[in-house]
């Protein structure tokens, strides 16, 4: 229990607060789960990356290799995009946006994350599996920021 004083008052009054009583705890499994699989994946390319270093001596950039570069890439994309995307499933999460809804959209954004990483491990050029995990994390992450707006608008 937790006394305020509200001094301001014209009647000097105590508020009592229970603050178990007021907090509503999200759970956020959702978010929990996608959160949790990209980080898998984020520690699986860094330690890719950690052996491409070994395997071509690089301790530091890219040095001169054309596999270390794409290794870092590919960590370093997945990094760039997925602490937004997090970000925004939580926050839809909490709007109480449908469970199948969620999952669509994280589903989408880490499938979509692990092409990508596939395609640029096997090659520098353009391929079908980075270019569809590209559009599939924009499009992904363009559906929940407008899921986002939409939500957010006073209608």
């Amino acid at each position: 229990m937790m006394k305020l004083f509200l001094k301001n008052s014209p009647i000097f009054s105590v508020i009592r607060l229970n603050l178990r009583d007021n907090l509503k705890l999200l759970p956020m499994e959702i978010t929990l789960l996608y959160a949790s699989l990209l980080s898998v994946l984020a520690i699986c390319l860094a330690f890719s990356t950690g052996l491409v270093r070994s395997k071509t001596n690089t301790m530091l950039g890219e040095g001169d290799s054309p596999e270390m570069l794409q290794s870092i890439r590919a960590f370093g994309n997945l990094i760039e995009y997925a602490p937004l995307a997090i970000i925004m499933l939580g926050l839809l999460e909490i709007q109480d946006i449908d469970g199948w809804k969620l999952h669509i959209l994280g589903s989408t954004f880490f499938l979509s994350r692990i092409l990508h990483a596939y395609g640029l491990a096997i090659s520098r050029e353009s391929t079908p599996y980075r270019l569809l995990g590209t559009l599939g994390t924009w499009i992904t992450i363009l559906a929940m920021a407008i899921s986002g707006i939409v939500i957010s608008l006073p209608l």
